[in-house]
């Protein structure tokens, strides 16, 4: 198993103090989804972030068909945020099976410059192909569980047809595919991708690649969606008291420790005479409140580890980091 491109909803970048237009803040500016079913809603994010120390405003994008919706993750993104701009496509709105569709995506870039960036999606679909379901979407799943989902693939125009490779375009994703069944020229596959229990929390995206006998489907692209959740988090996943001055007053910060069903904490781990740290520890419930107090005795990096106990059995203990730099008065 390859380890791993399972893209994260995130970014990529570009500055205006080197002058760089808006166009540049996309690694890719095209998308091709390859061959696909008649009837399939196709989806990329286009992705950047904002590195400069402005304001990016955008404008709502056209489109050059009505096959294709756009939306923004955000229409304004200040420096250091990331926000992606989402292409849907919907086959079903295309009027010919069969031929190449390209359609452009304008994105009009408002400020702190003007500048409109055209984004291409490309697609050619076919009534001969069919998958249901047309996405392997995992949806939402604790860290550590794994998961395994499946779709049926059927071509209908070739007796012969096989499924000769079934790859991910990502690690912690195993794909298989097993014929399912052959009557005619009806030929399906079961695609089966498993999730590994290491996969990290977050909002994933893939694909798995079919490589197949006919000419004319040689590849298929099958997308792969997985929000990978903790039992129990940290929020924020860590704490930076910044500089603080020696002899102050003590400083302190409050962490949130969120869980999907209600839990106790049992200990804290990691407190001592310069590191404080309160909770109630009585009921279980789904939120509690950390409170995280420092009082260094001397100057320079200060850093620390809290360890929280829990009676979650999928996650019992949360790490949370503790940092701060030291200065005299």
């Amino acid at each position: 198993m390859t380890r791993f491109a399972l893209g994260l909803v995130g970014v990529l970048a570009f500055s205006t103090v080197s002058l760089a237009g808006p166009g540049e803040l996309f690694a890719e500016k095209e998308k091709d989804f390859g061959i696909s079913p008649k009837g399939t809603v196709l989806v990329h994010y286009f992705r950047f972030t904002n590195t400069t120390k402005e304001t990016i405003t955008l404008g709502q994008p056209r489109v050059s068909c009505g096959c294709v919706t756009p939306a923004l993750t955000s229409n304004r993104v200040a420096p250091g945020e990331t926000a992606a701009v989402i292409a849907y496509m919907d086959t079903k709105r295309i009027p010919h099976a069969g031929i190449t569709k390209t359609v452009l995506v304008y994105v009009p870039f408002q400020g702190p410059q003007f500048e409109e960036v055209a984004l291409k999606v490309t697609t050619v679909t076919r009534d001969d192909l069919m998958m249901s379901p047309d996405t392997l979407a995992f949806g939402n799943v604790v860290k550590g569980k794994g998961a395994t989902v499946s779709t049926k693939v059927t071509f209908t125009s070739d007796p012969k047809w096989t499924v000769n490779k079934a790859t991910s375009t990502g690690g912690f994703v195993n794909v298989e595919a097993k014929l399912a069944s052959h009557s005619g020229s009806i030929v399906t596959y079961d695609i089966t991708a498993t999730l590994d229990k290491e996969c990290p929390a977050g909002n994933w995206t893939s694909d798995v690649l079919l490589d197949t006998s006919n000419a004319a489907v040689a590849k298929l692209r099958i997308p792969v969606t997985v929000n990978v959740t903790v039992a129990v988090a940290a929020l924020p996943e860590r704490v930076s008291f910044g500089d603080v001055k020696m002899g102050a007053a003590t400083a302190e910060q409050k962490v949130t420790i969120q869980g999907s069903t209600p839990f106790k904490i049992l200990e804290i781990k990691g407190a001592d005479d310069q590191l404080t740290v309160k909770v109630e520890k009585d009921s279980a419930k789904p939120v509690h409140t950390v409170v995280i107090a420092a009082n260094p005795t001397a100057t320079g990096g200060f850093t620390r580890s809290v360890e929280i106990v829990t009676d979650n059995k999928d996650q019992p203990t949360v790490i949370v980091p503790v940092t701060a730099k030291v200065v005299s008065k």
